[in-house]
């Protein structure tokens, strides 16, 4: 590819310009260069592997490296680590403590199954306690966008 000569391009602004664009694609640190990816901040909040803008249980640990990862039976948003609002009602009240009893000491990976073990048990009676007695209650938090307690639509990521 031949230029034109310094002469021309000092007579002439507009190939001053096409050689300064042309150079620069061509450039091995051109505009068409290969550049290193500039992210930002990654903020893991609860330390699970999952960043909390993909978190669905963004305070309690439930990535890949708990048996709860990232588990979400009734597809609100909102992991079955921290969602302990079984009615859809955006708290949770003594209804849902009923729903808890009911699955009591049962073998489910439901919405109840907060630990992800397979079976209903005291430590998921811990985690129902926890979230009953600080109000309001409500599930989460998370941080998918599509979360909801009661739009029914479903929320995956």
């Amino acid at each position: 590819m031949t230029f034109p000569s310094q002469a021309t391009t000092t007579r002439n602004p507009r190939a001053l310009f096409l050689v300064t664009v042309l150079a620069a694609l061509i450039s091995p640190v051109g505009w068409l260069a290969p550049r290193a990816a500039e992210a930002g901040a990654v903020i893991d909040s609860d330390g699970d592997l999952v960043p909390d803008q993909f978190d669905n249980c963004s305070t309690l640990a439930n990535g890949p490296n708990q048996t709860s990862n990232q588990v979400d039976s009734d597809l609100d948003g909102y992991g079955n680590r921290c969602d302990t609002d079984y009615d859809q009602s955006c708290t949770t009240t003594v209804a849902d403590f009923g729903a808890f009893l009911a699955t009591f000491g049962t073998n489910s990976l439901g919405e109840s199954d907060h630990d992800g073990s397979g079976t209903v048990t005291t430590s998921d009676f811990a985690v129902f306690l926890t979230r009953f007695s600080n109000p309001p209650g409500a599930p989460g938090p998370s941080g998918l966008v599509c979360a909801s307690c009661s739009s029914g639509v479903p929320c995956t990521p």
